[in-house]
């Protein structure tokens, strides 16, 4: 398939400047919400076996892959991203989405088309003194990657997403050209030298790094919440070498006691994809649907990385996208994506599961809820995470495929059911 030209005329930079200047580009509010449940599979602690919950799509055909975050005012943004045609530029661009819910994620306000931040695949965190950090990749193909090559990028702001500024992640420290990459989410740990502050973290790696890959990961850490980074730590990953980064495509999650817990993505095509005693079928589908999740963790903030209960299996194949969120009550809540080959009987898409115990087992079996499986073809389902607003309700976001291939978004408004008794 031959790629776009890739020419930025000196008109489209007039474009993009007063686009930017004129604020984002907006169309009217989501649509009418819909009412379709979540099922419950194998029901063992929870009642039931369905969860009544409100779906509000978002944005138009060919929106894709969103991400929520609740900001330190309470609203609740959402982002995603788009391509298509720009005036005045010849090429593929790639660009950022918003919407923001004032109420908890009942109603929704406008897309927001967002011509000066581009790349694609957001990932959003808000840091405890509000600031909000997001990454992305930036393609080697987009007509308005200056580089020409593959690599990723983190923004930040001060003033809950109204404007951004950005860093590119490398080249320097890497290897010429490298296709850099970093998590979708940071973290926060205790600050050593500023006892009640915290250090803001993120991952940062490449991908296809064969024999480099071990020797540029790092985590960057912020005493400023991601204006300024250290970026010296030098992580402990026991040599990991995949076709993803150690810290690609991903997240890392602190839980309350202090142990880090990382998912690490495994392709397919890798060492280490193939888990024992099952089936290698897998190897003869094309593309990285079939990609799995490996569970590592830290217990001394990030320096040193082992594979959880040894070997680390986390989930089954196909399953990839892990998003973390510690609820008010203690218990996690790990949603993911079905990405291939489902094993529920349900369509690719957004699924979620519990953990009771600070992250030492993970049941993907029982209790497991169905998040959204409207998805038709191979890929396009799922992506998104989940918030917990103050009441204790739960927001999720994703994207999924129709039957003619357009990508959709929908934001869904629900709430875990009562333990069995």
């Amino acid at each position: 398939m031959s790629r776009p030209q890739i020419c930025v005329s000196r008109a489209a930079a007039a474009v993009l400047i007063a686009t930017f200047l004129a604020g984002p580009s907006a169309t009217s509010a989501a649509a009418p919400s819909t009412s379709k449940g979540i099922t419950i599979l194998k029901p063992k602690r929870l009642a039931g076996s369905e969860i009544a919950a409100t779906r509000t799509p978002l944005g138009v055909p060919n929106d894709y892959k969103p991400f929520i975050a609740q900001l330190k005012s309470g609203d609740l943004l959402t982002v995603a991203f788009c391509f298509g045609p720009i005036p005045g530029v010849k090429g593929y661009v790639e660009r950022a989405l918003f919407w923001r819910s004032q109420d908890g994620g009942k109603t929704w306000g406008p897309r927001e088309e967002r011509l000066d931040v581009q790349g694609r695949e957001f990932g959003l965190t808000t840091f405890s003194d509000g600031s909000l950090m997001m990454t992305c990749h930036w393609l080697a193909n987009d007509a308005l990657n200056p580089s020409r090559h593959t690599h990723s990028k983190i923004f930040r702001s001060t003033d809950e997403g109204k404007t951004w500024s950005e860093i590119r992640i490398g080249p320097d420290g890497f290897p010429d050209k490298a296709a850099t990459s970093a998590d979708w989410m940071g973290f926060e740990i205790p600050d050593p030298k500023r006892p009640g502050k915290m250090l803001a973290c993120i991952g940062v790696s490449m991908q296809d790094g064969h024999k480099n890959a071990p020797k540029v990961v790092r985590i960057w850490r912020s005493a400023d919440s991601g204006k300024t980074w250290d970026r010296s730590l030098h992580p402990d990953t026991q040599g990991w070498i995949d076709v993803d980064g150690f810290f690609s495509q991903t997240v890392t999650f602190r839980t309350r006691s202090g142990k880090i817990l990382h998912p690490v993505r495994v392709d397919r095509t890798g060492p280490h994809w193939h888990i024992p005693g099952t089936p290698e079928s897998l190897k003869k589908e094309s593309g990285d649907q079939g990609d799995r999740m490996m569970l590592w963790e830290s217990r001394d903030n990030g320096r040193h990385f082992r594979r959880h209960n040894k070997v680390g299996n986390f989930g089954t194949y196909g399953e990839m996208y892990p998003r973390f969120l510690q609820l008010q009550d203690g218990r996690i809540l790990l949603t993911f994506t079905v990405r291939s080959n489902s094993t529920d009987g349900h369509a690719l898409g957004l699924r979620a599961i519990l953990n009771d115990n600070d992250g030492k087992t993970w049941d993907f079996r029982n209790d497991r809820m169905v998040i959204s499986d409207v998805n038709f073809g191979s890929s396009g389902g799922g992506f998104g995470n989940t918030i917990q607003t103050a009441d204790g309700g739960l927001v999720s976001v994703y994207s999924y495929r129709d039957k003619a291939g357009k990508t959709h978004i929908e934001a869904i408004r629900w709430s875990l059911p009562a333990k069995r008794r």
